[in-house]
């Protein structure tokens, strides 16, 4: 494949020494990850403080209110969980791992029992947050608000998608990207405009709306400085021209990741369920790359070529959503930190977008989702 350089001056570019091989990712290939944990979220989120740690609330001034049955229980589920979670940290803490497995030492079972706890105690801390400001009773079918970040919300019912076996849908992929977006490229001087994260939701829309349409749907004027564009691709397997309002429901049915290089105008494709000729596949990704063509961001005559590289694949038919949120994060380190670790023959720094020898871990990295958001909450 193409190897590209990064230069504090030219920024990300073609690597034109020909001698050169493309290099193994800078990660142990032996190593399972889960995209998540090798960005360093902790020096980028905001830093707790002694008067914002998880504290009983003040008691209220005001008359005191009887509990009801339903409110004791939530309350009394809600110790059970902080229980069972304390004892996993001291067990984790006995064990040395504090808390970061090894493939040896991970185990799928109580990998889910803990990301199911974690999930039950942020619905029920929220659903009690939500009661107190409101002094309304939320139905157990009511849906409401979990977090909100810039411009993506995420719902009690967007939380569950991050549960095993479950499909993730635009919004989940799109709380993700806007962490990526706002903590680590925007926080880059020089790699503010290099690397840009399209939404789902307008990629959905670039493909079935008409191709004179699809430059009023894209941020022109930002693209047209960058030099790698994500973007997330839903793919419907019936194209029936009789479909839903798309920009209401974003239906799908295989999620895959595409990264538009405007270097050499080339659209890497990572199908984490990728088949034997499939045509029906090629010929949408290829439509897709016609839409791409009719925009200015692609110079006049200008053909994207299109590039299927290898990755590692899902065991089932539910974590396609998780693997492009772990491919997304494992490039995204190595473009931003990890562009200095491979240097060529001629002491340029490389970039390489193989990830061939990477294996994941879509179960774990749902977990380090849930712990994200429930910081996120905190702070």
């Amino acid at each position: 494949m193409t190897n590209y350089s990064w230069d504090k001056y030219k920024g990300y570019h073609i690597n034109h020494n020909t001698g050169y091989q493309s290099q193994p990712p800078t990660q142990q290939q032996s190593k399972i990850i889960n995209g998540i944990d090798l960005l360093p979220w902790d020096e980028f989120l905001p830093r707790e403080t002694e008067s914002h740690q998880t504290v009983p609330p003040p008691p209220q001034k005001t008359r005191p209110k009887k509990l009801t049955k339903s409110e004791k229980r939530e309350i009394k589920q809600i110790k059970k969980i902080n229980v069972q979670r304390r004892k996993e940290l001291e067990r984790n803490t006995e064990l040395g791992t504090n808390g970061k497995e090894t493939e040896v030492d991970f185990k799928p079972y109580l990998v889910k029992q803990e990301l199911k706890n974690l999930f039950n105690s942020i619905i029920l801390q929220k659903k009690q947050q939500l009661e107190n400001n409101s002094n309304k009773k939320i139905s157990p079918t009511e849906d409401f608000p979990i977090l909100k970040y810039n411009s993506v919300s995420i719902y009690k019912s967007d939380l569950k998608n991050y549960l095993p076996n479950e499909w993730l849908n635009d919004g989940n992929l799109s709380l993700i990207f806007e962490f990526l977006n706002e903590l680590f490229i925007k926080s880059q001087i020089q790699l503010s405009h290099e690397i840009q994260l399209i939404f789902p939701s307008i990629v959905q829309l670039i493909q079935h709306f008409p191709s004179n349409d699809i430059e009023n749907l894209l941020p022109i004027a930002e693209l047209t400085k960058s030099k790698f564009i994500f973007l997330p691709i839903n793919l419907i397997d019936d194209d029936d021209q009789q479909q839903q309002d798309l920009e209401v429901e974003n239906n799908g049915d295989h999620w895959i990741l595409g990264i538009l290089s405007l270097i050499d105008y080339k659209l890497f494709i990572y199908d984490s369920m990728t088949l034997d000729d499939d045509m029906k596949t090629d010929l949408k990704l290829h439509k897709f790359c016609k839409k791409l063509e009719s925009c200015s961001l692609i110079p006049s005559k200008q053909k994207i070529k299109l590039q299927y590289l290898k990755c590692d694949q899902q065991k089932n038919f539910d974590d396609c959503g998780i693997f492009v949120i772990m491919i997304t994060c494992y490039l995204i380190n190595e473009l931003i930190f990890g562009k200095e670790l491979v240097v060529d023959e001629d002491g340029k720094n490389l970039v390489s977008l193989d990830i061939s020898g990477v294996r994941f871990n879509p179960l774990a990295c749902r977990l380090s989702i849930m712990k994200l958001i429930s910081k996120s909450i905190e702070y």
